[in-house]
């Protein structure tokens, strides 16, 4: 049994073989990706190590995640060559041939050896000498297509040459996210030459168990791997369970501090407002690079252009009423009250809310309990100030957003650098209790704790019932 695997990422140039290694990497620096031909000049290696934990620590931000460590030796791992392109296999395949007498009966092996031997393949064949040589020193090889491409004589002479090996050959189908592919004649081509594991996968837009579907095709194809494959895929679906427990709990944190959140106010004081709105757009920022670290994703990408999650990465502000529209929020009476929007106070201009008024009563009632509770609220009251919150429709609103950029980064390929927008699929969710701009009970519990804010003075971090429920809200979102 094999305990390592040593996989030759193979293909013409510009066909997308180092985006299929981002993308199973989850490494978007990775190698050098260009439309120029030729783009990686040399082999470069990665190594996915099954007994060590580093990739999985990634995934553990908030230290509040237990792990289940693997039990897998030392030198248990896989190992990736990123090839450079294959540019002039026409050319090759005459002179590989032509190597070879013709009443000889050297094998495929034989053919591609004596190439290695000869001067051509350091003179004018070094690149693709370098990809044939990795290929005999490898497991398997991947063959990466892109399935745009129309079958020409050179693809015909490539695939010859590759298949002159005795290594497995997985081909891979890339870019099938496309209307117009030329998949069939691609199939064929590959059945002439014996190469029949095939599976459609878009290094930008892989299918969500595409991942899976490699490694299982792998394991048919390398029998004595087949076992150090497996406790990959069982290693893959960890990291993505801890990914996925990890940004919940990002999630509920943010969503614990915005909710609790609070500022003593004068009523008109509409700058006290705006600044209150700040904050909270820069508590949703600090989430959104927390999601972006959690999966691997470098937040330094968006001064690029490469990823702009950042700035406008909604085309929309977090209160801007007509976003809260479009996707279904249900908006509250007298929501949408100029400078207001999203912040409630407790104190209304000219006189009480119905909540004050109600505490008043219970005061004169002589309900010291009550009072007692409420105390503070009250002198805020008498001496003029209120209190300012963010509105519920807000809270549930940034909730959507954070799980859709959850989403998104969690199905996301790390060679796809197009921007996450606001779109449809932040409707669907609002179907649930969060577009109702209703928050759940457990999280309400948060209103009466302004110390678990990390927005307020005096916070209280560790406090054991705010981390209960911060546990219990990222539960919700599961």
């Amino acid at each position: 049994m094999l305990t390592r695997l040593h996989l030759a990422v193979v293909g013409h140039t510009n066909v997308g073989k180092t985006s299929l290694l981002r993308t199973l990497i989850r490494d978007s620096h990775f190698g050098e990706v260009s439309d120029k031909p030729g783009t990686t000049r040399h082999v470069e290696a990665i190594t996915l190590p099954l007994s060590d934990n580093a990739l999985l620590d990634k995934s553990f931000l908030t230290g509040k995640i237990p792990r289940n460590h693997y039990l897998a030796a030392d030198n248990e791992e896989i190992l990736f060559y990123d090839t450079p392109g294959l540019e002039d296999s026409v050319a090759l395949y005459d002179y590989i041939n032509h190597l070879i007498p013709a009443n000889s009966k050297a094998d495929g092996i034989d053919k591609l050896t004596l190439f290695l031997q000869s001067p051509e393949a350091e003179i004018n064949f070094s690149q693709e000498a370098k990809v044939i040589r990795q290929l005999l020193k490898s497991d398997a090889a991947i063959y990466v297509i892109d399935v745009r491409e129309p079958v020409l004589a050179k693809y015909h002479d490539e695939v010859a040459i590759l298949a002159n090996s005795d290594k497995p050959i997985l081909a891979v189908l890339n870019f099938t996210s496309t209307s117009q592919t030329n998949e069939k004649e691609w199939k064929r081509l590959l059945s002439r030459v014996g190469i029949h594991a095939i599976i459609r996968f878009d290094a930008i837009f892989p299918p969500l168990d595409g991942e899976e579907r490699l490694y299982q095709s792998l394991a048919l194809l390398v029998e004595p791997a087949k076992l150090l494959l497996t406790k990959w895929l069982a290693k893959i679906t960890e990291m993505r369970n801890a990914r996925d427990q990890a940004a919940n709990l990002i999630i509920a944190e943010t969503l614990v501090d915005i909710t609790a959140y609070e500022e003593r106010v004068k009523p008109d004081d509409k700058q006290a407002i705006v600044d209150m709105q700040n904050q909270v757009r820069r508590r949703e920022q600090k989430a959104v690079d927390e999601l972006l670290r959690l999966y691997q994703f470098d937040s330094a990408q968006e001064d690029e252009g490469s990823l702009p999650l950042v700035k406008g990465r909604y085309n929309t502000d977090l209160f801007n009423t007509e976003a809260l529209k479009m996707i279904g929020i249900h908006l509250s009476k007298g929501f949408l009250s100029g400078a207001t929007i999203g912040i409630g106070i407790d104190l209304a201009v000219g006189g009480v809310t119905l909540g004050s008024a109600a505490l008043l009563g219970a005061a004169a009632g002589g309900l010291a309990q009550t009072a007692k509770q409420y105390g503070a609220k009250l002198r805020s009251w008498f001496s003029g100030y209120g209190k300012l919150s963010v509105d519920d429709e807000i809270i549930c609103f940034l909730v959507l957003r954070l799980i859709h950029l959850k989403e998104s980064l969690n199905h996301r390929s790390h060679a796809n650098n197009d921007p996450i927008r606001l779109s449809t699929e932040i409707a669907k969710q609002a179907k649930n209790q969060w577009g109702k701009g209703v928050l759940p009970k457990r999280l309400k519990v948060a209103r009466n704790h302004s110390h678990w804010s990390t927005l307020n003075k005096g916070t209280k971090k560790h406090d054991e019932k705010r981390k209960s429920i911060i546990r219990q809200v990222a539960q919700q979102l599961c």
